[in-house]
């Protein structure tokens, strides 16, 4: 299967890595890019963006990137938070009153943002109407009763920390997260970056193949995204179908900022680059709020009992289920194998997108084939995988 890019020479085992992926794992379709000190170092693309209809790869290709939409959603709070708009230690209910119903009151934004509210799943059936309303959505969760404890605990809110994310943006900016993404980040920086796509988007979308075994029929799809928490701790739809779900426009319009970003790799570097040099504008990030989100605040077991990831302000960083580059590293991953992060000490941002879903939280051998060889080039320890 042809692959296609370049890199720098001092990374071209990065680039011999991503092509194995192909050569000798069977990947379908992805894109891997590195940037190193504001400029990219690897920009890396092969295989099928849509399998059925022969459609090759491009590199803009974008792709649902599910979990990574997490960290894409953090940088947006977290630069409030840099400009003084918003105080990660004040309660969710300081900017959004009615978040303290039910014993919420004094759950902080830092805890909200590493999963620690109480509210991981959400009660009744959820619509594809609802999960296209986060106002409606946001109003749920404000009325909910904690599943545990807030504060006592972390329990990974894979969808409801998304809207809880949107609502705090949209009380402090006064504009939906997608809007604000796109006007303040994604435009200045032709980033190709959407929480939920707009009729403005033109560039190619990557048909999603869901593995079969993951195909199952008996759960409605989006009650099922906003429900269950699986045996490794991530949300694992069980639904007839998911890939006609994933691959419908209806759904990738969707503004969710827990899981419904789509994006090209080159862009999720970019951005990643950008929380820590100057692109095509303004750094993104000071040291000062890198630092403080990197603060570990949720680590180890969960609720349900099961080993958890490592967060910081709405972070995901290296321990638990993903090691990264190690210490210094902060970013999220993705249902499938999607990852993207930044390594401050070296000055790295690193993004795998690909379109072939595998089982959701754990660490995927051909993204850390690719992150294995920059660990090797960096000369930097990191867990084998």
């Amino acid at each position: 299967m042809n692959t296609n890019g370049w890199a720098d020479p001092a990374f071209e085992k990065c680039f011999d890595a991503f092509q194995s992926n192909f050569s000798e794992a069977g990947e379908l379709g992805a894109a891997c890019v590195i940037y190193q000190n504001g400029r990219p170092v690897l920009d890396a693309w092969g295989g099928f963006a849509d399998h059925v209809g022969g459609e090759a790869w491009r590199r803009d290709t974008a792709v649902p990137v599910f979990s990574v939409t997490k960290g894409v959603a953090a940088v947006c709070i977290l630069m409030q938070a840099d400009r003084g708009l918003i105080d990660l230690d004040k309660p969710v209910a300081y900017y959004w009153p009615e978040f303290g119903a039910e014993g919420k009151d004094r759950v902080t934004v830092r805890a909200a943002l590493a999963h620690r509210a109480g509210v991981p799943l959400i009660d009744g059936p959820v619509s594809l109407d609802d999960f296209g309303n986060p106002g409606r959505m946001a109003a749920r969760l404000a009325a909910a009763t904690p599943i545990f404890e807030p504060g006592s605990m972390h329990g990974y809110h894979a969808v409801t920390v998304g809207w809880i994310t949107s609502e705090l943006m949209r009380r402090i900016t006064g504009e939906p997260i997608g809007t604000w993404f796109r006007k303040h980040v994604a435009d200045p920086r032709s980033l190709n970056i959407a929480i939920g796509r707009t009729t403005d988007d033109v560039s190619p979308v990557a048909r999603v193949e869901v593995l079969p075994e993951r195909d199952t029929p008996d759960v409605d799809p989006m009650s099922d995204m906003a429900r269950p928490i699986s045996m490794n701790g991530l949300i694992v739809p069980r639904v007839s179908g998911l890939a006609a779900m994933l691959n419908d426009p209806a759904v990738q319009k969707v503004e969710q900022a827990g899981t419904n970003a789509i994006a090209d790799a080159h862009s999720l570097a970019k951005l990643f680059a950008a929380t820590m040099d100057p692109i095509d504008g303004e750094r993104l990030l000071s040291d000062r709020t890198i630092a403080d989100a990197c603060r570990v605040v949720s680590e180890g077991e969960q609720w349900g009992g099961m080993p958890g990831p490592t967060y910081g302000a709405g972070l995901m960083l290296p321990g638990g289920v993903q090691p990264m580059l190690g210490q210094g590293s902060f970013g999220h991953d993705g249902m499938g194998g999607s990852l993207a992060f930044a390594h401050a000490p070296s000055g790295v941002s690193f993004a795998y997108v690909r379109n072939r879903t595998g089982p959701p939280g754990i660490v995927d051998p051909m993204v850390y084939r690719v992150v294995g060889a920059l660990a090797e080039i960096l000369e930097i320890p990191v867990t084998k995988i």
